[in-house]
C-alpha cells in the first residue's frame, strides 16, 4: 500500500503574501529615473556585464556582490529600470519574510503580521529602498543570519553575515553583536568559532578573489578610501531626528517593548542590540547618509512586535477592552501609519530625473559613438547608458570624495581629460545645480573649484535643461569640449 505525504500550507503566510504583493505594487509606478547613486551602480553593472572587473578596470568603493547582481540583470534583460528597481524591492520583501517567520515562531502569527506591515510600510523602508545603494540587497542576508542564529545554526549564520558584508560592507557592524550573542546566549561551546569560520569563508573568499584580480587597488578602494575621506560638515542629529519623526511608530513600539515585561527575551534583546549598533554608529560615520539607518528597521520591527504585544496586553488588561476591540485598535493604528507613509512616499519627488531621456537624446544626436562624456556622478552614468556613450577615463563613480580623499588626483584627472579632448574623444561634460532665490547650489564634482575652472576654460555651454520643482529649478548643463 502506497503511503502519501501531505504538505500542509500555513495559511498565516497568506497575509504576508498579500502585504508583499501590495508593497511591490506600490513600487512599480515609483520606478522612475532618479538623480541618485543608483545610476553609478547600474553603470558598473553594465561594465561588469561587458567583462570588466571592479577595482582593476574602474573605481568602486564597496565590496563587489552588489554590482554583480546588477550585471546579471544586464546580461539577462539589458538595461531594464523596472527590474533593477524591483530587485531592491524584492530584497526588502525577503527581509520582511524573515521578520514574519521569526516573529511568528516567537510571538504568534497575528503580531508577526502586524510587525511585518510595520517594517514594510514605514516611510523609511518605502523611500530608502527606492534609490538602490546596495544596502537593501544586503539586508536579507543579515536577517537570514539572525534566523539561523535562533535555529542555533552558527555556521550558516556566519555564512549569511559573510554574504551580507560582501554585498555591502557596513553589514559587518552586526558581526560583533552576533559573536557576542553566540558567546553569551548559545549553549554550544563551538558556536562562536563556527560563526567566525562561516563569515570568513565567504567574506575572505570574495576578498581574496578580487585581491588577486586587482592587487593593492582592491585594498585602496574598499578600505583606504573610506579611512581617508574627510568628514562632512552636516548636522547628523537633524538627520536622525527627521528619520525618527517620519518613522515614529516603528521607534515608538520598540521603545514600548523595552519598557515592557518582555524586555529580557532573546528575540527582543538581539534585534534591539543590532538596531542600536547602527543607530549609535550613525554619528561616527564620515558620510552619514540617512539610508544607513535602514539596517535598523527590520530589527526595530521585530523589537516592536513585543511592543505590539505589550500594547495589546495594556488594552485588554488595564483599559479592559475586549480582545476584538483591542485587535481592531492595533490594526487601525498600523493601517493609518502605513497609509500616511505610502502617501508621503508618493509625494516625494525631489530626486526625479524628468530630463534624463531628453538629455540623453541630445548627447546621442550631437556626438559620435566613440566619443565620451564626463561630469556629475549622479546623472552622467544614466546618460551614458541611455545615450550609448561611454564615460571618459571609465570614471563610473566620479564623486567629489574621490578627490577630497586624495585617492584620485584632480591634477592628473584634468590632464587626462585635456589629452582626451585634444584627441577628439571627450565631447561633453555634464554638471547639475539647483537655482535658489539667493543663489545656486552645486552638486558632486561641480563643487570642486579646479574642475569647474577647467570646464569654463576648456569647454563652452552648449545646452541647458531645467525642471521646476516646488518653486526651485533643477538645472542640468551640457558643456561641449570640442567647440572651443
Amino acid at each position: 500500500m502506497r503511503s502519501t505525504v501531505k504538505i500542509k500550507f500555513d495559511k498565516s503566510w497568506l497575509l504576508f503574501i498579500a502585504a508583499a504583493t501590495v508593497f511591490l505594487a506600490i513600487k512599480i509606478p515609483a520606478s522612475d529615473y532618479a538623480v541618485s547613486d543608483e545610476n553609478t551602480y547600474y553603470k558598473m553593472g553594465q561594465l561588469v556585464a561587458g567583462g570588466q572587473v571592479p577595482y582593476r578596470d574602474f573605481f568602486f568603493s564597496h565590496l563587489p556582490l552588489q554590482v554583480y547582481l546588477y550585471a546579471a540583470v544586464f546580461k539577462l534583460f539589458g538595461f531594464n529600470l523596472i527590474i533593477l528597481k524591483l530587485l531592491s524591492a524584492a530584497a526588502v520583501a525577503v527581509t520582511a519574510a524573515f521578520v514574519f517567520a521569526i516573529a511568528k515562531s516567537r510571538i504568534g502569527p497575528a503580531i508577526a503580521s502586524a510587525a511585518t506591515l510595520l517594517f514594510m510600510f514605514s516611510y523609511g523602508t518605502l523611500l530608502f529602498s527606492n534609490y538602490p545603494t546596495g544596502l537593501e540587497l544586503a539586508m536579507p542576508f543579515v536577517m537570514a543570519a539572525f534566523y539561523f542564529f535562533l535555529q542555533k545554526k552558527s555556521l550558516l549564520c556566519g555564512f549569511m553575515l559573510g554574504l551580507a558584508t560582501a554585498t555591502y560592507q557596513l553589514s559587518v557592524l552586526a558581526l560583533p553583536v552576533f559573536l557576542l550573542g553566540a558567546a553569551l546566549m548559545l549553549k554550544e561551546k563551538k558556536a562562536l568559532l563556527r560563526m567566525a569560520v562561516g563569515f570568513a569563508a565567504v567574506a575572505g573568499a570574495v576578498s581574496l578573489i578580487f585581491l588577486l584580480a586587482a592587487g593593492w587597488e582592491f585594498i585602496r578602494q574598499v578600505l583606504v578610501y573610506h579611512l581617508q575621506k574627510p568628514s562632512e560638515n552636516i548636522d547628523k542629529s537633524a538627520i536622525f531626528f527627521r528619520i525618527l519623526k517620519t518613522n515614529w511608530l516603528l521607534f515608538g513600539l520598540a521603545a514600548l517593548a523595552v519598557a515592557s515585561s518582555h524586555r529580557k527575551k532573546i528575540t527582543l534583546l538581539m534585534p534591539l542590540s543590532i538596531a542600536l549598533v547602527y543607530v549609535l554608529a550613525f554619528p561616527f560615520i564620515k558620510t552619514a547618509f540617512n539610508y544607513y539607518l535602514l539596517y535598523a528597521f527590520p530589527f526595530l520591527a521585530l523589537t516592536g512586535g513585543y511592543g505590539l504585544l505589550a500594547l495589546q496586553e495594556l488594552l485588554t488588561g488595564k483599559i479592559k477592552l475586549r480582545r476584538g476591540l483591542a485587535a481592531a485598535a492595533i490594526i487601525a493604528l498600523i493601517a493609518l501609519s502605513s497609509f500616511f507613509a505610502a502617501r508621503q512616499f508618493y509625494d516625494y519627488d525631489f530626486q526625479d530625473f524628468d530630463n534624463a531621456q531628453e538629455i540623453a537624446g541630445y548627447v546621442q544626436a550631437n556626438s559620435r559613438q566613440e566619443q565620451t562624456i564626463f561630469g556629475d556622478d549622479s546623472t552622467v552614468p544614466l546618460i551614458s547608458i541611455l545615450a550609448g556613450r561611454e564615460i571618459a577615463l571609465n570614471y563610473a563613480d566620479n564623486n567629489a570624495m574621490r578627490y577630497r580623499s586624495g585617492i584620485t588626483g584632480m591634477e592628473a584627472t584634468l590632464r587626462q581629460l585635456n589629452e582626451s579632448a585634444g584627441k577628439g574623444e571627450l565631447k561633453f561634460i555634464l554638471l547639475r545645480r539647483i537655482k535658489l532665490d539667493e543663489g545656486t547650489l552645486d552638486f558632486g564634482i561641480g563643487t570642486e573649484d579646479k574642475f569647474t575652472a577647467f570646464v569654463k576654460g576648456n569647454c563652452i555651454l552648449a545646452k541647458e535643461f531645467s525642471a521646476e520643482w516646488r518653486g526651485l529649478t533643477h538645472a542640468y548643463y551640457v558643456y561641449d569640449c570640442l567647440k572651443t
